[in-house]
């Protein structure tokens, strides 16, 4: 049974995707500083973000909007906003790029939810896309997995909640996925951690 908060969260997410304009607007002020503490965190682990936190959860909502998905709850609508931040890093990335033909580009790493880490290497967001596309073709679920933990910083607990798995089940995915990306990437799985 979902919490009172949670209840009216997914009761607004429904309103809005039937188009009603008051929900949406509600819902933008219920939600926005939860995406905007998880765009935080998320822009913590780059050495150089491209945009700040807000800028970050104004882009990934206007992402949002257009796909006009019907949010199932609170876990199916944070798994949009994982995927939606990660399309607009991926797509500030490709910009850069553009720009700079691939000089001055944004390190980040693998890691999740922790604090920055100095001794963790550096990886190309398109390259980290690329990866996780790979990913995704192998096994859907770890790649989900990554996304939720790694562009929303959700808990393992979390993610297995929007997965509906167990948490061992996660931690043993995000384990695996990690390593792999690493693999993938052609970094030291032990500096991801």
């Amino acid at each position: 049974m979902p919490s009172a908060p949670e209840a009216d969260l997914t009761l607004l997410l429904c309103r809005s995707a039937d188009g009603d304009e008051v929900a949406r607007d509600v819902l933008w002020t219920h939600i926005h500083d939860q995406l905007r503490t998880m765009a935080s965190q998320r822009l913590a682990r780059e050495s150089s973000p491209q945009c700040d936190p807000t800028e970050l959860v104004h882009e990934a909502f206007l992402k949002l909007d257009p796909m006009t998905l019907a949010p199932r709850d609170r876990q199916h609508f944070l798994a949009l906003a994982a995927r939606a931040m990660r399309q607009v890093l991926v797509d500030q990335a490709r910009a850069r790029r553009a720009d700079k033909r691939g000089s001055g580009l944004a390190p980040v790493t693998l890691m999740t939810r922790h604090a920055p880490d100095t001794s963790a290497q550096p990886i190309d967001v398109l390259d980290l896309e690329h990866a996780l596309a790979e990913l995704e073709a192998l096994d859907e679920r770890k790649a989900r997995a990554v996304e939720l933990s790694y562009f929303v910083g959700l808990t393992d607990e979390e993610v297995a909640e929007t997965l509906d798995i167990s948490s061992a089940t996660v931690k043993r995915d995000l384990r695996t996925a990690r390593a792999w990306l690493a693999s993938a990437l052609g970094s030291d799985p032990n500096l991801h951690k």
